[in-house]
């Protein structure tokens, strides 16, 4: 037999974290209302959460400190300015007036920016909420943003983490059996149940280095397409991986059994063949190709048809053998 071997994992779509932005909170404070949800998609600029914040209250009393100051320094450079036209004031005077004039506009300035980033009012009349902007259009794939949470400017956690899902990863498990068979540039058939007669098409691009200490699998990710959107994440898939074929001259002499009825014991491969009625005999056999499910193996004068031991081999082999 000369089949195309197939090597099926189970794994979840999810987004591209390659190409995705994470918003997180500038400022501290308590979180008044939110206006977008999981799986929405949102516009560039569109508001999705209000926070109630001290800090835009420090940052406008910072300004009107500011103006304040300026004003003051204005005043005092137009009486000085007078003095000095008058005689009455130095030109030291004059000029250390000017130059409190620039430091106090730098001064402005810079809290007036600052005051602006944090979606503060230079009128005087804002009130003390900064508003949580997307900075992309695209869909929230992440949110950990709830009402009447209480946020600090140094949040590790993303409030929300907003992906366009033009191009998506497909995360596949691989069990340690199977890691052997799994190499970057294969071709993939994926399907999700959403979408039962639709088949996915792609590559392996990246193979994890370490297993999940937990699921004991390894991580293999598969970068596709997905301008019409149909994949979403956390959608459960299904991989089916085209390993290499057999030469024909393996698959001429070959014969499939199932990875069960294969015995290792020292080392050499062995199978039970049922010979007649309680009729067993051990069998020698060399392992040409192993895949998830079946053993291709010649040798141990295997026909087509013969009858393999499955369950219970090794037990069997165990009581053959002693």
């Amino acid at each position: 037999m000369n089949p195309e071997d197939e090597l099926t994992l189970n794994g979840t779509v999810t987004f591209d974290q390659d190409n995705v932005v994470r918003v997180f909170p500038l400022v501290s404070g308590n979180v008044e209302k939110t206006t977008a949800s999981l799986g929405a998609y949102v516009q560039k600029g569109q508001d999705l959460a209000l926070i109630r914040s001290g800090d835009i209250s420090t940052y406008t009393n910072d300004y009107q400190a500011d103006k304040s100051d300026l004003e003051v320094a204005q005043q005092q450079l137009k009486n000085v300015s007078a003095q000095y036209k008058s005689g009455f004031a130095s030109e030291t005077d004059f000029l250390t007036a000017k130059n409190n004039v620039k430091k106090a506009e730098d001064e402005l300035s810079k809290s007036a920016n600052i005051l602006r980033v944090y979606g503060g009012s230079t009128a005087g009349t804002g009130q003390p909420y900064f508003s949580v902007k997307a900075p992309i259009a695209g869909y929230i794939v992440e949110k950990n943003v709830n009402t009447g949470q209480d946020l600090r400017a140094d949040n590790q956690n993303p409030l929300y983490t907003i992906s366009s899902l033009q191009q998506i990863w497909v995360l596949a498990n691989v069990y340690e059996q199977d890691i052997p068979e799994v190499k970057q540039g294969q071709p993939v058939d994926i399907q999700v149940l959403a979408y039962p007669d639709k088949t996915f098409k792609g590559v392996i691009s990246n193979i994890s280095s370490v297993l999940d200490e937990q699921a004991r699998v390894l991580k293999v990710r598969i970068v596709l397409p997905n301008k019409d959107g149909l994949l979403k994440p956390d959608m459960f898939a299904t991989i089916h991986v085209h390993l290499p074929t057999m030469s024909a001259n393996e698959g001429a002499k070959s014969l499939a059994v199932s990875q069960k009825a294969v015995v290792f014991d020292r080392d050499h491969y062995y199978v039970i063949v049922q010979t007649g009625k309680n009729k067993y005999e051990v069998r020698e056999v060399k392992v040409l190709k192993n895949t998830t499910r079946y053993a291709f193996v010649e040798g141990g004068g295997l026909k087509p048809g013969d009858i393999v031991v499955t369950e219970g081999s090794l037990l069997l082999y165990n009581d053959l053998t002693d």
